[in-house]
């Protein structure tokens, strides 16, 4: 038998336990928190009651327990209090929260307030280029401007930058990077500032973006809905985050020495203009925000892990029907063009279904490796089911991770397996998802952190803080990665990824997806839509670019997704020098 304080000790063991695991929960995920107060409250009322002298029954017993409740009561009272305004204080204070469906960022504005006297720091691309700077008005006042109108769009630089703005808060690197950029996070140069005098002026940015390619992929969009990403493979330094529709990050800059109430009515006008209902959300990060069926591009996942179980897969001992029935009830599934066999032959092998995106061959390939052979390989490059933790792709901005299902226990039925074998089921995937696993198959196998600050530095340029590239995993092994780009080349060389072979003497691989999305009409309720996909690495051999190209109802993935995709190619040879 256990001890009244054996038993006392174990309770405030387990009391502490639950609680530091609720501590160390990010702002976010208040909910754990609350689970966590309330399971520590009948471990700590367990603990108390043992530690007090037994009471025989009668009203001496009943106002201690009411008087251990009002304690508890109390001790929880004062946890939250000490989580709220001491240990996740700071976090609290600059928490921003990006609407997964509008984009819209809610963050509390008291720091932007308070930073408007202070001199925010710059950002620059990667070629030092200045993007974002400060100007001083008077009053000392802070305004931000924004330098990059003068040679690009500056629609296409919002989402990367951010918005900074008294009314209604800051997003993108304004959000993340607040700390540097207002000079709060480097102590050091604070006390020489306040020691000397000197006005505040906060630490400046150079970011991995070349804005000449990001301006040419908005240009490449061609105002179409969509997104690009462009990932340098071996490092994992972004080069491109291109979201259309943008927004112009100066149209909610505040000017204080302008006319207050005409400039709160320009901020407000353009403010309900990108929130207007046919805006189309201009404030939403696609790229790292929304979320989408990968269509066909997701077979790079079923064919690695075909190639990975090739004992159950058998990925050259396959067909390509036109259809592949998988339970009965369900519709079978159809490849997308008739008689696809003409052209990958029947019986054939891994690379001419994966080249001509054979539908009913992948579907075929998910029914033989069963669920949770694929979901372990989604999961290593990032594509994770709804009770894995949901580690978001990038940490320099505000990201969502993406989806291998969403219901509990979709895999098990042999049709939704299947559907998710050739990227629809329940799939829902983001741009720079799709990136990151373009990217793991040219940097063979290895996933690297994708990341948009190469470095913070003080206005004397002395580096804070320098950016190194960081290997997370490895998604799979070499000799499949290898054979991946094989695949991928086959996909443009002769397969229906063609259009994205533009760049003149490089061997560019690919693959295309065109996801369906039901899109009803009154006159046709069951009408769908699709949206482009292309993934795209080169050169083949030794890939130093991987770049992702979605587009929202661009229809096919190997027309326009593949043409947008061989001309963010084509630009990037043009203008990243090796």
């Amino acid at each position: 038998m256990i001890n009244r304080t054996t038993a006392r000790i174990i309770c405030l063991l387990a009391a502490a336990g639950v609680l530091t695991y609720g501590m160390l929960q990010p702002i976010e995920a208040d909910v754990r928190w609350i689970a966590s107060l309330w399971l520590t409250a009948p471990l700590l009322l367990i603990a108390a009651r043992l530690w007090m002298p037994p009471l025989p029954r009668g009203f001496a017993h009943h106002i201690q327990n009411l008087a251990l409740v009002i304690g508890v009561g109390f001790v929880l009272i004062a946890l939250q209090l000490l989580r709220q305004q001491f240990i996740r204080a700071d976090e609290i204070y600059r928490f921003a929260y990006t609407d997964p469906q509008s984009g819209q960022t809610t963050s509390n504005v008291r720091p932007v307030i308070e930073a408007l006297r202070v001199q925010r720091g710059k950002m620059f691309d990667r070629n030092a280029n200045l993007l974002v700077d400060t100007r001083i008005a008077p009053g000392n006042y802070a305004v931000r401007t924004y330098p990059l109108a003068q040679r690009y769009d500056p629609r296409a630089f919002g989402h990367v930058v951010g918005f900074f703005s008294p009314r209604f808060g800051q997003s993108g690197l304004e959000a993340t990077y607040g700390p540097y950029l207002d000079g709060e996070r480097d102590r050091l140069k604070q006390l020489q500032d306040a020691l000397l005098g000197h006005p505040p002026i906060g630490d400046d940015l150079q970011l991995t973006i070349d804005a000449q390619l990001q301006h040419a992929a908005l240009q490449i969009l061609g105002g179409r809905s969509g997104s690009i990403v462009v990932i340098e493979p071996r490092t994992g330094a972004v080069l491109v985050l291109v979201s259309c529709p943008g927004f112009d990050p100066a149209g909610l800059a505040f000017d204080p020495s302008a006319e207050r109430s005409a400039e709160n009515e320009r901020i407000d006008s353009y403010w309900r203009g990108i929130n207007s209902e046919g805006a189309g959300q201009p404030l939403l990060n696609r790229a790292v925000q929304g979320r989408y069926a990968p269509g066909s591009t997701f077979k790079t996942i079923t064919a690695v892990s075909a190639l990975e179980h090739v004992r159950e897969a058998r990925p050259d001992e396959i067909d390509c029907p036109n259809t592949r029935e998988t339970e009965a009830g369900a519709p079978p599934v159809v490849n997308a063009l008739e008689n696809l066999a003409n052209l990958t032959g029947n019986p054939t092998d891994l690379e001419r279904v994966y080249a001509y995106s054979c539908n009913t061959a992948f579907a075929e390939y998910a029914l033989r490796l069963g669920g949770d052979r694929l979901a372990e390989t989604a999961r290593r490059f990032g594509i994770v089911s709804p009770r894995d933790p949901a580690v978001a792709p990038m940490a320099d901005l505000q990201s969502i991770a993406s989806l291998l299902y969403v219901d509990a226990g979709f895999l098990d039925r042999p049709a939704a397996l299947a559907d998710t074998g050739f990227g629809q089921g329940q799939l829902l995937v983001t741009p720079l998802q799709m990136a990151v696993v373009a990217a793991a198959i040219a940097n063979d196998g290895i996933i690297m952190q994708p990341y948009l600050v190469d470095r913070v530095m003080r206005p004397d340029g002395t580096v804070v803080r320098q950016t190194q590239p960081r290997a997370l995993r490895r998604a799979t092994s070499s000799a499949i990665a290898a054979r991946m780009r094989d695949l991928m080349r086959a996909g443009v060389s002769y397969g229906f990824g063609k259009a994205a072979d533009a760049v003149p003497g490089v061997a560019v691989g690919g693959k295309s997806g065109t996801a369906e999305f039901p899109c009803p009409t009154l006159e046709q309720p069951g009408r769908l839509c699709a949206h482009a996909w292309f993934i795209a690495i080169a050169p083949v051999e030794q890939p130093r670019f991987a770049v992702v190209v979605m587009i929202e109802g661009g229809g096919e993935g190997s027309g326009a997704g593949a043409a947008a995709a061989g001309q963010v190619m084509s630009a990037a040879f043009q203008f990243i020098v090796p």
